[in-house]
């Protein structure tokens, strides 16, 4: 029996309070916006919304995207050999 549960892959926790709370905050943000061009204001002057960031992805040392965790696998041993490869060199035709 402790094998058979050692083979099944644990989910993890859902984030299920924070999904929500990013969509009313950008709900309210969009309302801001529309309010702001109601009044004729320059939407310059409104504060950037603040930076949302997804806990289930991960963040790739090298280039700065993010992955979910299988692509993140894949694409960060790349990533690196992409950014450790010495820069080509200028071949000419003439």
């Amino acid at each position: 029996m402790r094998a058979l549960s050692c083979l099944i892959p644990q989910k993890k926790k859902s984030n299920w309070r924070a999904k929500p709370e990013k969509f009313i905050q950008s709900l309210r943000y969009a309302k801001k916006v529309t309010e702001y061009e109601k009044e004729g204001k320059d939407l310059r002057e409104l504060a950037p919304p603040p930076p949302t960031q997804n806990p289930d992805l991960v963040h790739c040392p090298h280039c700065g995207r993010t992955f979910n965790e299988t692509a993140a696998e894949r694409h960060i041993p790349r990533c690196q050999a992409m950014k450790t490869r010495p820069p080509p060199m200028n071949t000419r035709r003439r």
